[in-house]
């Protein structure tokens, strides 16, 4: 029972962030994009669409949500499920804030 609760806590914090980071991700995407277009005059360019800030990001968020879950003493597999959760039920948040945005 308390493990369960434990996972559904490292899960709901990870749904908390996720909406935030794909927010920041889509703006840093499209500020890279237009910097390119910037850059090259529409012919393709050498830089990649996706910034290394984005890429780390996601590597940090990967890494706190694992660091929280050992701090609330979760087993590898429970760590992982809770992460699964947590960035499906963030990406509907993410989802359901766009489509509210948008009407």
């Amino acid at each position: 029972m308390w493990a369960f609760l434990r996972m559904m806590l490292s899960a709901a914090l990870t749904a908390l962030a996720v909406p935030f980071y794909l927010r920041w991700s889509s703006d840093q995407a499209d500020q890279q994009l237009d910097k390119m277009q910037r850059a090259v005059h529409f012919t393709p360019g050498a830089e990649s669409p996706l910034p290394p800030e984005v890429l780390a990001g996601a590597a940090g968020l990967s890494i706190s949500h694992f660091a929280i879950g050992r701090t609330l003493r979760l087993r590898w597999w429970q760590s992982i499920l809770s992460l699964q959760f947590g960035v499906v039920l963030g990406v509907f948040v993410f989802i359901y804030r766009m489509d509210a945005e948008d009407a």
